[in-house]
Order: structure tokens, then C-alpha cells, then sequence
């Protein structure tokens, strides 16, 4: 994107990176990153002021699929049993605390109900009358620093959640569109597919967290996990 088209993106736009709740990490100091390609919008957020405030592993446990499956993943990947993961979860304070060692954060940074969803608010918000052209906007404008965060902060692990957006998830992580392991499995019949990366920066790509197609049982969780802890090894 020219320098005057990047302007022209609203100031939240122009200086987009990696955010969200817990702790990012350092070189020093590595995270487990688990990464999303968007918020939701208007997310039930039921719990006490506090709870709300602290972003609890109890409130997320309860409120989200997304998180609840989100920490019985990192259970599996820890080691750890997955009907352990909500005790697991509260004694690390996976996304809650800002010193525990696992960040959770998104690709782009307006919300949306959906993927396909682009309303008139968040129209109002990015700027954009469509979804296309603001996904254009980050990649051509935001990918690039974006990237060089993810090499500044040197997760321990990157797991992109969404395999529709493997590339993407690529070219934040290498700056580039990297060769990947392409693994599968069947859960009921149902086909999984896991794109994998040993290096540096272990990196795993998965279906989503609270869709229907994605991982959505303990038996697919617990494969999956298995598989990304391999990387770790």
C-alpha cells in the first residue's frame, strides 16, 4: 500500500499490531501465542465486575466455546490431561494474568459477528464499505510490523485458529508464504486438517475452536494437542 493510501486508514488502522489479553512475552521470556483471525462482536461477557475486569479463567470457562476449547487444547499441549484443562487453566491464569506465558490476540482488529458478517458499525469503524478491501488494507499496510513484533516477542509456540487464513498466518509469523506440514484426521468420520511447522518458532495452523466443522470435541482437542506438542520436542 502507497504511504499516502496508508494515511488515508484510520489512525487505529495505520498503526495495527498484535494485542489482547495476557502476556506476549519477550526472546527472553517466551509465550504460547494463540492466534484468531477476529474479535466477535458484542461478546457475552456474564460475571461479576471483577471478573469482567480481570478477564477470569472462570468468565472465560464459562461464557466462550472458543476459550473453554482454547484451554483444553493448551492442557493437551502442556501435558496435561484434558479434563484437567479448567484447573490446569486457573492455576497458570491462561489469558488472565499478565505474567502467566500464554497470549491470546487476532489477525485483524474490528470486530465481526461472523467472518462473513460486515455491518454498518463496523463499516463505521475501519472506514471500509467492505470487508475485502479492509483485509486488504492490513495485510498491504499492517502484516509487514506485525511480523516483526511476532520476531521481537519470539513465541515459544504460534497457533493460528482458522485454516482459511493459513497464509496469512504464515506471512505475520515468517514474513513470507512458507512450505507446511498438511496432516489429517478423521473424528467420526468428520476430516480434521492441521497445518505444521517445527523451527524456531514452532507453528501450527488448526480448524476453528467453536464451529461445527472445527475442533470441536475432547477426541479431536486431544489430537490435535498431541500433534503440536510433538513440535515442542
Amino acid at each position: 500500500m502507497s504511504s499516502s493510501a496508508t494515511r488515508n486508514l484510520p489512525e487505529f488502522l495505520r498503526h495495527h499490531e498484535f494485542g489482547g489479553p495476557g502476556n506476549s512475552g519477550s526472546a527472553a521470556s517466551r509465550s504460547f501465542w494463540l492466534c484468531g483471525i477476529e474479535y466477535g462482536e458484542s461478546p457475552d461477557q456474564r460475571g461479576t465486575d471483577e471478573e469482567i475486569q480481570d478477564y477470569s479463567v472462570a468468565m472465560q470457562w464459562r461464557n466462550w466455546t472458543y476459550n473453554r476449547n482454547a484451554f483444553k487444547l493448551i492442557s493437551v499441549v502442556e501435558g496435561q490431561p484434558i479434563d484437567e484443562a479448567l484447573s490446569y487453566a486457573e492455576q497458570r491464569k491462561i489469558f488472565e494474568s499478565r505474567t502467566s506465558p500464554y497470549f491470546q490476540t487476532n489477525l485483524f482488529p474490528v470486530e465481526c459477528r461472523t467472518l462473513e458478517t460486515w455491518s454498518d458499525d463496523a463499516q463505521l469503524r475501519s472506514g471500509f464499505s467492505s470487508k475485502r478491501a479492509y483485509i486488504e488494507a492490513i495485510r498491504s499496510s499492517c502484516f509487514e510490523q506485525m511480523c516483526q513484533q511476532v520476531r521481537n516477542h519470539h513465541p515459544r509456540l504460534f497457533v493460528g485458529v482458522g485454516i482459511t487464513h493459513v497464509e496469512d498466518f504464515s506471512r505475520v509469523v515468517f514474513g513470507e508464504v512458507v512450505g507446511l506440514e498438511r496432516h489429517e484426521f478423521r473424528i467420526n468420520g468428520h476430516r480434521k486438517t492441521l497445518y505444521l511447522r517445527s523451527g524456531e518458532i514452532p507453528f501450527a495452523v488448526i480448524p476453528h475452536l467453536s464451529s461445527p466443522s472445527g475442533l470441536n470435541s475432547n477426541e479431536a482437542l486431544v489430537r490435535a494437542g498431541e500433534m503440536i506438542r510433538a513440535l515442542l520436542k
